[in-house]
């Protein structure tokens, strides 16, 4: 009993040394890190920090006044998280960090109403593709695509998309997917979570199979909503037992 206790507080110790050397090896933002955007701006771009680049933009109704607000997606350029890596994946390491802006049209120009620092995460590590992929509008609905892919020491990949509608003055989270392939076998897994209904759905087959899985169908509830504000970012949240969105 005693040697299986200090195995086990052996492996704590290890573990978190581990983590920590990460940290020291690939510093990451601070909450100090991350500037105030300005609460008005005449564009969606100009809500940029000074010196931050423009990493997507897009435009479409939010709140239903028949005018197009905005979503941006905005990067910092500070060499300090611009890291050299002499092992597997990309050469240059960039843990620099994000901000996501969302606004609404006012007065001819755009009105902030979320500025959120955690939601649009960065790579874990130099093997790891860059996550975010994409932010559209479409019929009021604010959209994000995230991919998950290793060039080393993983066979599955995935991809995340959530669904977010401005109601009862939040971006409410009301839909969330997952879809996971192996690539050594093909195998797949979809699942497929409506917030708002309380329902969702598991596909499982193989890339060849055409739309053809197995589908299951079941309750699911998570109550209060998750918003823009409270919503955990991607790999961080299990949205159920053993299911990392």
């Amino acid at each position: 009993m005693r040697k299986t206790l200090l195995i086990a507080i052996h492996l704590v110790l290890v573990c978190s040394a581990m983590s920590q050397d990460e940290d020291e090896r690939w510093p990451r933002p601070k909450a100090s890190d991350y500037p105030t955007v300005a609460s008005t701006s005449a564009t969606c771009s100009g809500f940029a920090p000074s010196k931050w680049t423009q990493m997507a933009l897009t435009t479409g109704d939010l709140n239903g006044d028949g005018r197009a607000d905005c979503a941006a997606v905005f990067a910092g350029t500070d060499s300090r998280f611009l890291h050299k890596n002499d092992g597997f994946g990309s050469e240059t390491f960039d843990t620099n960090p994000r901000i996501l802006v969302i606004a609404f049209a006012d007065n001819g120009g755009f009105r902030l109403v979320e500025q959120n620092n955690t939601f649009i995460i960065s790579a874990e590590s130099p093997v790891m593709t860059e996550p975010f992929q994409e932010v559209t509008i479409e019929k009021g609905i604010l959209r994000f695509l995230f991919e998950e892919f290793y060039s080393a020491g993983s066979w599955g990949m995935a991809n995340r998309k959530y669904a977010f509608r401005y109601q009862k003055g939040e971006m409410t989270l009301i839909g969330v997917d997952k879809t996971e392939t192996r690539r050594n076998t093909g195998d797949l897994e979809v699942r497929s979570y409506n917030l708002s209904t309380g329902q969702m759905t598991i596909e499982t087959g193989h890339i060849s199979d055409d739309g053809k899985g197995k589908v299951r169908r079941r309750a699911f509830r998570v109550r209060p909503l998750p918003t823009l504000k409270t919503v955990k970012p991607m790999l961080t949240w299990e949205i159920e037992k053993d299911v990392i969105i």
